[in-house]
């Protein structure tokens, strides 16, 4: 089961679990078994501010908090939502049922009130932060990602919110983390990963490792990967007594025919360097990257006003295949190249 099961026997914490709470946001009432004198709507502004968005994503989704706290079925089920989302342990379950139920519970919702259920999660995701001891500092480069997130939504569709429930799961309970230019998440070696390469590098069924994902906005810099593993090898040990084996990382920028396509100080290739690929794919989830809106279908009409646009759409309309690759970084010791 995703969600905690409850007795109905244990009457108090049942009435908690199903959402039951007394009317109007704006006046103090109990909730989930406490007391609360301040208002879904005001933490949610507060929440907000740690977003990156402009003035008019912030109207627009303040606009529509007001209308989900002003109508107290829409409320009852976002707090109830909310509450399920704080019970969410990747420890004790199977990471694709997490995706499954989340999904489901924001079938035919707004972007808009997924942005404000999962804004008002964060609420839960700083006290977890607390428990562990993790910087604040990591907390909210870590909220980041939400706000890239709507930014993105926006960007592809013209509306702010977002609908990235499965993805963003990890950072509201600290499965994954920004630490600097990369963002890291707990992750342990399957049957997929073992090809004779990784084998090959010592990697074994089990092994611990870090994801390593790529966040939107900026510049690739390899002396800022390099800062980033290094801050990963601090803190996972010793906040999180995590003691992983390697960096892993499976994206569109391992693609090799970037080796043709471009400069040779390009900072893709730098990256693609500090791995020991080990495995690729055909898949043109690259293209969500570089353009908004381009498939393989309608690449001609593509832009062309960069240099790695231009070569692209030019390897694809010539029949280019383009790949997704994964590799390993050992966190000590010798990779193979």
């Amino acid at each position: 089961m995703l969600f905690l099961c409850l007795s109905r026997r244990n009457s108090h914490v049942w009435a908690a679990f199903c959402g039951i709470f007394m009317p109007k946001y704006s006046k103090k009432r109990t909730l989930y078994g406490r007391n609360l004198t301040i208002n879904e709507l005001e933490k949610f502004e507060k929440y907000l501010e740690y977003y990156n968005l402009c003035e008019d994503g912030r109207e627009v989704l303040s606009e529509a908090a007001k209308k989900i706290c002003a109508d107290e079925n829409m409320l009852s089920e976002a707090l109830k939502i909310k509450n399920k989302i704080a019970n969410i342990s990747f420890d004790s379950t199977n990471p694709d049922e997490i995706y499954s139920a989340v999904n489901e519970e924001f079938k035919d919702k707004s972007a808009q009130f997924g942005a404000f259920v999962y804004t008002l999660a964060i609420e839960d995701m700083e006290k977890l932060y607390k428990e562990k001891m993790i910087p604040r500092d990591i907390l909210i480069a870590t909220i980041t990602e939400l706000s890239i997130s709507i930014n993105q939504h926006h960007e592809e569709g013209n509306e702010w919110g977002f609908d990235g429930y499965s993805w963003l799961i990890h950072h509201l309970r600290g499965r994954m983390f920004r630490l600097g230019r990369l963002v890291f998440e707990i992750a342990y070696i399957i049957d997929w990963h073992l090809t004779p390469t990784a084998l090959q590098i010592g990697l074994k069924m089990g092994d611990p490792f870090l994801s390593v994902h790529i966040p939107r906005g900026g510049r690739l810099d390899e002396s800022a990967c390099f800062e980033s593993f290094e801050i990963a090898k601090e803190f996972f040990p010793k906040v999180l007594n995590f003691d992983f084996k390697a960096f892993g990382c499976f994206s569109w920028l391992f693609d090799p025919a970037f080796g043709k396509l471009l400069l040779s100080d390009s900072n893709i290739l730098k990256f693609q360097s500090l791995f020991t690929v080990t495995r690729y794919w055909e898949n043109y989830d690259g293209l969500d990257h570089v353009f908004v809106n381009i498939t393989k279908d309608n690449i001609k009409d593509a832009p062309t006003d960069t240099r790695l646009r231009k070569k692209l759409v030019e390897y694809v309309l010539s029949d280019g295949i383009m790949q997704c690759g994964g590799g390993f970084r050992l966190r000590e010791g010798n990779n193979v190249r």
